[in-house]
């Protein structure tokens, strides 16, 4: 692979920006361009640095027969150097599915994968190394990664609900039919395009001008992205319709609780509690979350989120607000 990738003399045509949307119909915007640049700039580091850390995996997502498997395929310029035979990560000779490749494929895995599964296959991208011994060695041994991962989906909400983030996939949408020219219209034209596509990335690679990370900008704009491809967080929906028509400038999880959730007549439990802070700190936008606890008049002394940029504020601390709670200052006296 490291010879190869080291023959490879680029054209100056510009081709990564385009690839996907050439190939598979993506939007040919930067978020795309990011993403691919990144995936072939991992995949030749891994070639060239072993166990280098990398461990995003680029998940291509869109109907059946839009030519997503053999993307990869071609991607991995010889089809020794690819395999899609990796079916369960708890395997004990998973290793061996990852000897002499480069490019390997997760489709089945995210086909069908649950949180669980999903979490599983975290762990799994984050390793750097294998560390097993091959039969006839005494001791098992250290084998850096070469490999990089690539995800195949037909279905549109493959990942499943993480409020936190799933910050190791990485979405992009296929549209065959705003597809250029199907990757197996010619197949000889594509495995020339790709290969001009590696020399693009082995320039930007040989500059070091490139971090194998995406900009803080970026970042931002995946999380919000993958929630497209996320079941419906109901949850999040019905805070985020109490909070729309709600007049108060503070809440608190309690109040979410009975309010938003319709537990009028319930208390919480502690992990509902947690549920609701994850989905006010990771889904809801527009608060700001204070960690001094202020007196509600119908929940006692809570903390909770304030409107960034409330429509009103009292300038006496000690005033009762809108929203029926006292905020307490160390001078004031606790009635209990």
């Amino acid at each position: 692979i490291r010879d190869y990738l080291n023959t490879l003399v680029w054209d100056g045509t510009e081709r990564i920006r385009f690839c996907l949307r050439h190939f598979l119909g993506a939007d040919a915007d930067d978020y795309t361009y990011e993403t691919l640049k990144l995936f072939l700039l991992g995949a030749i580091s891994r070639a060239f640095q072993p166990g280098c850390k990398f461990e995003i995996m680029l998940c291509l997502v869109g109907g059946q027969g839009a030519g997503k498997s053999t993307f990869f395929r071609l991607l991995a310029v010889r089809d020794e150097w690819f395999s899609d035979d990796l079916r369960k990560l708890d395997d004990d000779n998973v290793y061996r599915k990852l000897q002499g490749h480069w490019i390997i494929e997760m489709s089945e895995m995210m086909a069908t994968a649950n949180a669980k599964s999903i979490e599983e296959i975290k762990s799994f991208l984050s390793r750097q190394k294998e560390v097993y011994k091959i039969p006839y060695e005494t001791h098992p041994a250290d084998r850096p990664r070469q490999c990089v991962f690539g995800g195949t989906s037909n279905a549109l909400d493959f990942l499943p609900l993480d409020r936190s983030g799933n910050r190791r996939f990485i979405p992009v949408m296929v549209y065959p039919e705003q597809a250029e020219v199907h990757i197996l219209e010619d197949e000889a034209a594509s495995r020339a395009y790709i290969g001009q596509m590696w020399a693009e990335a082995m320039e930007i690679y040989k500059s070091g001008r490139f971090k194998l990370a995406f900009s803080p900008a970026v970042q931002r704009y995946l999380k919000e992205h993958q929630r497209d491809f996320m079941p419906e967080d109901t949850k999040a929906g019905m805070i985020q319709a109490y909070l729309d028509k709600y007049t108060g400038s503070m809440v608190c999880s309690k109040q979410l609780y009975k309010e938003a959730l319709n537990h009028a007549f319930d208390e919480p439990k502690q992990w509902e509690i947690r549920e609701i802070n994850e989905i006010m700190n990771q889904c809801i936008t527009g608060w700001r979350y204070f960690p001094n606890p202020r007196m509600f008049s119908e929940y006692g002394r809570q903390k909770g989120w304030e409107r960034e940029n409330p429509a009103t504020e009292s300038g006496n601390p000690s005033e009762k607000t809108m929203d029926g709670f006292v905020e307490v200052t160390e001078q004031m006296e606790l009635p209990f």
